[in-house]
């Protein structure tokens, strides 16, 4: 029987904190040395943390096409990521259309971040998201799935 496992969620939380540390640090470095390749150590405290998924996750933002799209008076930002035949909506933070997302997840709990959550934290560091500004309406269009944002 599953149910709320509070060792499980403290280790969420602070797998979360150090990856958002992390990500703070390597934010700072590119800011001063725009084009900055990721150092050897967060690197390696980035795999630490998310193990297997960052891999992937580098790989997706090798890829290209993460996108931001932004609607222009609200300045809310919905994240299109590609993956293999398929186009997903990605939340960095809270949520991804993936199946890796539900499973892996939601599911089981087995990780904090899927693949595509990754790509678009260190996408969005690395200053290699294209910013896609739309209407809100449109926006909202495309989270309800009636078209839109492309």
């Amino acid at each position: 029987m599953s149910g709320y496992d509070p060792d499980a969620a403290a280790t969420a939380v602070s797998i979360t904190r150090a990856g958002d540390a992390c990500f703070a640090e390597l934010e700072e470095l590119v800011e001063g040395n725009p084009g900055t390749d990721i150092p050897d150590d967060i690197l390696a405290s980035l795999h630490l943390l998310f193990g297997k998924n960052l891999a992937k996750a580098l790989e997706v933002v090798d890829a290209g096409g993460i996108t931001a799209h932004v609607g222009e008076r609200s300045g809310r930002t919905v994240y299109k990521v590609p993956g293999r035949g398929d186009v997903y909506t990605v939340f960095p933070s809270h949520y991804c259309s993936c199946q890796s997302f539900m499973y892996d997840i939601v599911g089981r709990g087995e990780a904090v971040y899927c693949k595509h959550q990754l790509a678009v934290r260190l996408a969005s560091v690395l200053r290699r998201v294209a910013r896609a500004p739309c209407s809100d309406q449109d926006l909202a269009r495309r989270l309800l799935g009636e078209g839109g944002v492309g």
